[in-house]
């Protein structure tokens, strides 16, 4: 089992997180032009998935040079370059965990499907979080405690992806929650923030039946 970082394109990803985030990574996939931003990074990619519309002539020459392989696809598909990137890491890398870095300042499309794309996918033997660096999208699984470590100004909320999502419980939060149920479309758990207001600390977010998503964002004096 291996940890996989797939890297999206579009704005807004500080190329010092990225490098950070592959020093704990075994292969590194590109999404089209998210080649460009590992670059930026001082990384040279394991794989590169998409259509090609979006990375730049510097970037293709730069994978050509180092024998990267690139999977070119049609403009005219079926899947995103994301979905491409994250079939691979499912279907052929057995991954355990996969980072996946995204704009959050982008296209929303391009967010929205990749949000929905790590919750349908995540698994109880494959994690996959969904950041930019500053917020974080954590899927929650029936039956799974989800333990996070924040910083005291960290805004958590939880947000329902199916019809009802059922015994909610959290530790450590300032509201807090015990074996309640949301509703798709409330916002009844946004903006709920850390208990202790120590520098750092542990939370934990919990559900029975349903599925639903942590999204931790963090704040900066």
């Amino acid at each position: 089992m291996s940890k996989i970082l797939i890297i999206a394109g579009g704005p807004g990803i500080d190329p010092s997180f990225v490098k950070s985030a592959a020093t704990i990574s075994d292969l590194v996939i590109c999404a089209d032009s998210g080649a460009d931003i590992a670059l930026a990074a001082g990384l040279i990619p394991d794989m590169v998935f998409g259509d090609l519309d979006s990375i730049s002539s510097d970037g293709i020459n730069v994978m050509k040079a180092h024998n990267v392989p690139v999977s070119v696809f049609p403009v005219e598909k079926d899947m995103t370059d994301s979905e491409l990137c994250l079939s691979y890491a499912l279907n052929e890398c057995e991954a355990s965990e996969i980072f996946f870095i995204s704009s959050f300042t982008g296209r929303t499309d391009q967010l929205l499907s990749n949000i929905q794309l790590a919750v349908k996918h995540s698994s109880y033997n494959t994690d996959i979080i969904l950041t930019d660096g500053r917020t974080s999208v954590y899927p929650l699984l029936p039956d799974m405690k989800r333990e996070l470590k924040v910083q005291c100004n960290d805004i958590i909320s939880i947000i329902p992806v199916s019809d009802i999502v059922r015994g909610v419980t959290t530790e450590n939060l300032y509201y807090e929650l015990k074996d309640a149920d949301i509703s798709y479309g409330s916002s009844f758990t946004v903006s709920n923030k850390p208990l202790s207001r120590d520098k750092d600390s542990d939370i934990s977010v919990s559900i029975r039946e349903g599925s639903a998503c942590i999204v931790l964002s963090h704040t900066y004096d």
